[in-house]
C-alpha cells in the first residue's frame, strides 16, 4: 500500500498521504486524499461527516472516511484512513494530517458518531469547529433503547418525525408534550 501511495504521489504531486509508525517502525495509521478529494473539500468542506464504524477488514481495524455533499447533494469523499486503534492520540494525528492535506482549512461543522476519544481530539486540533453527533447514529441508539420499551411498530415513525421533520424548537417541545 505504501508503494502504491508513493507511485500515486509521483504521478500527481497533489496526492497526499501520511502514515504513522509505532516504536517498532511498523505502520499503524494511514491517511490519504487524492487531488479530486482535496479540490472537493476546498469547495464543499464546510460541513463534514467523519465515520469510523466501517470495520470490514479482517483485522477489524477502523476504515474511516471524511465525507460531505456537493451542490447536487451527491456524496463526495474528502479523505480516507485506516486506523490501528481509536485513541485520542490516533485521532489527533489523523486530524492534524487531514488539516495539512486540506491547506489548514478546518470544517465549520463536523458530524461524528459518539466516540469519546474522537470527541476529545477534535477541540485539540480544530478548536473552532462545531462538533455534533450524526443523526443516523442517534437514531440507531434511540431505536435500540426505545424499541424495548414499546412493542408498537409506530415508534420508528414518531422518532423520525422528531429527528427529521420538526425544525422549530418550540414546535418540538409542544409536540413532545402531547
Amino acid at each position: 500500500m505504501l508503494q502504491y501511495f508513493k507511485e500515486k504521489s509521483l504521478q500527481n504531486p497533489s496526492f497526499f498521504y501520511a502514515f504513522q509508525l509505532d516504536y517498532e517502525e511498523q505502520i499503524t495509521n494511514m491517511f490519504w486524499a487524492d487531488a479530486q478529494m482535496i479540490m472537493d473539500y476546498a469547495q464543499f468542506g464546510d460541513v463534514v461527516i467523519f465515520d469510523t464504524t466501517y470495520k470490514l477488514n479482517k483485522e477489524h481495524r477502523p476504515l474511516a472516511s471524511f465525507v460531505g455533499f456537493n451542490l447536487h447533494r451527491e456524496t463526495v469523499i474528502f479523505g480516507a484512513v485506516l486506523l490501528y486503534d481509536e485513541t485520542v492520540e490516533s485521532f489527533v494525528w489523523l486530524f492534524q494530517n487531514f488539516l495539512e492535506a486540506m491547506s489548514g482549512k478546518a470544517p465549520k461543522t463536523l458530524f461524528t458518531d459518539q466516540d469519546a476519544a474522537m470527541a476529545k481530539a477534535i477541540p485539540i486540533v480544530m478548536p473552532d469547529t462545531s462538533h455534533h453527533l450524526c443523526t443516523w447514529h442517534l437514531m440507531q441508539k434511540a431505536l435500540k433503547h426505545v424499541n424495548c420499551l414499546f412493542q408498537d411498530k409506530g415508534v420508528k415513525s414518531v422518532l423520525y418525525k422528531f429527528f427529521f421533520h420538526i425544525e422549530d424548537a418550540n414546535q418540538w417541545k409542544l409536540e413532545w408534550a402531547e
